[in-house]
């Protein structure tokens, strides 16, 4: 019983530092969006070194989101089983 409650602690933590890995990386996004906006041209000819650097690290920041989103989900779904166990432990 103590190890599950120990384990749920454990998840509870990780769940609190992965969301906050989340919140600066979508602060990050935001603030390599709003560098984008004033030079963004359709044409992909006219686009400067400036421009593709900047999307570039967009792209790999919407990636590191998704991940910790996905990171999330799986620690909710072990926090869930971890609780199922600890319940029935309870009830033996």
């Amino acid at each position: 019983m103590a190890k599950e409650l120990a384990k749920m602690r454990s998840i509870r933590t990780m769940q609190v530092e992965v969301r906050t890995s989340l919140n600066n990386r979508e602060e990050a996004n935001k603030a390599i969006r709003l560098e984008i906006a004033p030079i963004w041209t359709p044409n992909k000819e006219e686009r400067s070194e400036r421009l593709t650097n900047l999307t570039k690290a967009l792209v790999e920041g919407r990636a590191k989101v998704r991940d910790y989103q996905k990171g999330l989900r799986e620690l909710k779904h072990e926090l869930k089983s971890t609780n199922r166990a600890y319940d029935l432990s309870k009830g033996e």
